[in-house]
């Protein structure tokens, strides 16, 4: 017979009261396969299958070892078959491979102490001979008949037994253990409770009895923290307040509910109860550092510097803390010493930590600014100020540390922030983002920027918020509200970056993402992005260094670089193609008309019809790639042959021309060009010509994706030869899909379509021949490599075209070829 042995159910009842630690507050939630896993090991855990709930805990930990509560779960299920010793190694697992998080280092130490104490309790219920406490009698019979409905899980019965026999031996420990026990596996947890406190009162506190108090008070005091919860939300901060404190009585060991204590006495501007809820923190456990800061803060707040110093010291220094606890304990610090007028300070206790891509960061680059600014005013006004001068300090309660405290049933886990007057709305924000209410996400990101202008991370929110809601127009804006404000120094080089691309300042966004690559803060993923700024920005060679890295990054992947689609790899080669081109030339060979195709290795040539014409063009970018822009000059050979009714032909038409041509809008695909054309053959005049054009349309490009998509493309050119005072106009609509041909190469298209075209030249009449028809174009690509889309490709078209208007120029074959290099 064992005496003392806790219940099975009530040791572990504490199972998911670590499903909401602050370390799993920011990870990333459980969905799919994972989250499946984890509700069945759950579901298991809660119908007494514990050799289930371990199974099904260990293949959910195998696919998220990074989530607490599961690691929790597993210990759990193990304790409750008795497994205390493999419990507390599953434990040490997770403490080694996540760190250590509060929930897990409290629950191992908590079976630990189970472990030794249901050793200790086993030896003490077996009677030994000459034992002086011995029972005999009546209690004797009580107590076996307590101990037998205890093993046939009988606890009503223990109880009634239990009290019997300590009616009877009162001074007798191991009957008070095992009234607990029953008490407690019956469901009548105040009445545990109750009995342990009364055995503590009799005996003096043990292991034994508050091994017990904790499981038990694991049990109690989420229904108090639930109480403080909702006390707090009516206002009413006395009855929270004790509600806390009972919760916090209850689980002592929890940090969550004396942080919940503090948020509550902090809501009531309390700030010697805050001060004394803080030291009865640090008393319990002085390694938590977030109750040494904000009593520290506190402390500094009622102008008790030198004991704030301390404990800032003290926190400074406790390397058990998790990573994102000593970052924002350093950024609460470093407002107590803005605060105080001790910039320089704060600047270089912000200054050695790295950006971590976390919600840590932000605040930490806004407190770096306001620093900065600080003392570049102090500097400026120091002839006017005398040195030994400090300024008063300010502690707005609006600006104290902000907590944020998630109660369920399983208790309370609380998160604790550097000042943010803008929390609650932001917080209100990312609630209706994640629940699709576009408009919502707006209104609330609007007030957060309203309670803290100085803020950048919520204008972020905002710019966001409007985003998703599809006005892009407005997110633009705000976005150069903030580059305007000069607000880009106040938050992450990334973050920055970014912004300064949504206002379309490519320049500073280069700037930015070059800032985070020099800084390595740059993630992996964010390398095609800095390539699309630099490109933008004209800085060619960079951005075609980023797009190596983009690109090997992709062929790689890892958790920060997911592989790219074939889509946004064929983009970025794409983009690489196009950055690194500083040259290039063109042959073609047209049939009737030089704007059947689009691009400039034609001519036309006055006084001409139904005739052929070749060109060989050389182009060179004197600044390399411009991005959305182009700057060219070219040189170009031209001649006719083949034309009918006697006119010009073969050399007596050959031509040089040289030229510039440039696109100055980045949105609009226009062209201008102006050109010299020098005469070779007999029967050609030399001359200015300026031209402009248009193209356009959609999937033109080729794409890897699909094999076939629906193609239009549309373009337009007029020109005037100034000496001679001819003009000229062309324009065509094609409207088909095209094939990629994947059967013989994906580098092969083939692209049927209907045609209409219109053109006009005034030094051969007045007349607009207009034509539509049927065409086929086929393009085979080549000229890739890793890291380049194909670069080059040959083009043949043919088109048959019906007269709607005008003179014969309208109708019959039309027909084009091209050679790109």
């Amino acid at each position: 017979m064992v005496a003392g042995a806790l219940c099975l159910s009530s040791a572990v009842a504490f199972a998911q009261s670590a499903a909401a630690t602050s370390s799993e507050h920011n990870a990333l939630p459980l969905s799919g396969a994972a989250y499946r896993v984890a509700q069945d090991a759950y579901a298991a855990y809660g119908r007494g299958d514990y050799t289930g709930a371990i199974t099904r805990a260990r293949e959910a930990i195998r696919q998220r070892p990074d989530v607490v509560s599961l690691r929790v779960l597993l210990a759990n299920s193990l304790a409750a078959l008795r497994r205390y010793n493999e419990a507390s190694r599953s434990l040490g697992d997770a403490i080694a491979q996540i760190g250590r998080d509060p929930a897990l280092v409290s629950r191992r130490k908590q079976i630990d102490a189970l472990n030794v104490s249901t050793r200790a309790a086993s030896r003490a219920g077996r009677q030994q001979p000459g034992d002086p406490n011995a029972l005999t009698g009546a209690a004797l019979t009580a107590a076996q008949q307590a101990y037998k409905a205890y093993a046939a899980k009988d606890f009503s019965g223990t109880v009634r037994y239990a009290n019997e026999a300590i009616a009877l031996r009162p001074e007798l420990l191991r009957l008070r253990l095992l009234l607990i026990d029953a008490a407690s596996a019956a469901g009548q947890d105040t009445d545990a409770w109750n009995a342990d406190l009364d055995a503590t009162e009799r005996f003096g506190d043990n292991d034994e009895l508050r091994v017990r108090r904790s499981f038990i008070g694991s049990r109690l005091a989420p229904k108090s923290s639930g109480a403080s919860f909702a006390a707090r939300k009516k206002g009413d901060y006395v009855e929270a307040a004790a509600l806390a404190r009972e919760a916090v009585a209850y689980a002592p060991d929890l940090v969550g509910y004396r942080i919940q204590l503090i948020d509550t006495l902090f809501a009531a501007n309390d700030l010697p109860g805050v001060q004394a809820a803080a030291s009865a923190a640090i008393a319990a456990d002085d390694t938590e550092i977030m109750p040494l800061t904000l009593r520290g803060y506190t402390l500094a707040a009622q102008g008790k510097t030198a004991e704030a110093e301390a404990d800032f010291a003290k926190a400074l220094h406790a390397n058990d803390a998790t990573q994102r606890n000593q970052r924002v304990a350093r950024v609460i610090i470093a407002d107590v010493w803005i605060a105080e007028g001790q910039p320089q300070r704060a600047l270089d206790l912000l200054a050695p930590l790295k950006m971590n891509r976390d919600d840590t960061d932000p605040p930490i680059a806004l407190r770096r600014y306001q620093a900065r600014q600080l003392l570049a005013h102090a500097s400026s006004a120091s002839n006017a100020t005398s040195a030994a001068t400090v300024p008063t300090a300010s502690f707005d309660p609006a600006r104290r540390p902000v907590i944020d405290c998630v109660v369920d049933q399983f208790g309370a886990s609380c998160d604790v922030y550097a000042a943010d007057p803008g929390f609650t709305a932001a917080r209100a924000t990312a609630t209706a983002a994640a629940a699709n209410d576009k408009t919502g996400a707006v209104g609330y990101a609007r007030e957060a920027v309203k309670a803290a202008p100085d803020d950048p991370q919520h204008r972020v929110d905002l710019i966001n918020a409007l985003s998703t809601a599809g006005d892009d127009a407005a997110a633009t804006r705000e976005a150069q509200k903030m580059i305007d404000a000069g607000m880009l120094d106040a938050m992450p080089d990334m973050t920055a970056a970014y912004i300064a691309q949504r206002a379309g300042n490519n320049k500073v966004a280069y700037q930015r993402f070059s800032m985070a690559d020099k800084a390595g803060t740059m993630p992996a993923s964010a390398a095609a992005d800095a390539g699309y700024a630099a490109v933008q920005a004209h800085r060619n060679r960079e951005a075609a260094q980023y797009f190596e890295r983009a690109i090997d990054a992709s062929a790689t992947p890892t958790d920060d670089t997911p592989p790219a689609t074939p889509a946004q790899l064929n983009e970025m080669r794409s983009a690489h193609a196009e950055a690194t081109r500083n040259w290039g030339f063109d042959a073609s060979l047209n049939y009737r008309g030089a704007g059947m195709q689009p691009g400039y290795a034609s001519s036309p040539t006055p006084g001409t019809s139904n005739n052929w014409q070749a060109g060989v063009e050389a182009y060179w970018r004197p600044f390399g790639s411009l991005g959305d822009r182009m700057f060219e000059l070219y040189a170009r050979g031209y001649e006719s042959f083949g034309v009918k009714n006697g006119g010009a032909s073969g050399i007596d038409t050959l031509q040089a021309t040289v030229g510039a041509r440039a696109k100055p809008f980045s949105q609009i695909d226009a062209i201008v060009a102006f050109e010299r054309i020098i005469p070779i053959g007999s029967q050609v005049n030399p001359d200015w010509l300026a031209r402009l054009a248009y193209s356009g349309g959609y999937g033109i490009e080729r794409r890897v994706d699909v094999p076939s998509w629906w193609t239009a493309q549309v373009y337009a050119e007029t020109g005037a030869y100034l000496n001679a005072g001819s003009v000229y106009a062309t324009t065509n609509l094609e409207l088909g899909r095209t094939f990629r041909m994947d059967r013989y190469s994906p580098k092969w298209t083939v692209f049927p379509y209907a045609v209409i075209g219109a053109d006009y030249d005034s030094s051969v009449n007045h007349s607009i021949p207009l034509g539509a028809g049927v065409g086929i174009s086929t393009r085979y690509w080549f000229r890739d490599s890793k890291y380049d889309a194909p670069r080059s490709y040959v083009d043949l078209s043919v088109q048959y075209r019906l007269k709607i208007t005008g003179d014969e120029r309208a109708r019959g074959v039309f027909f084009g070829a091209i050679y790109s290099y």
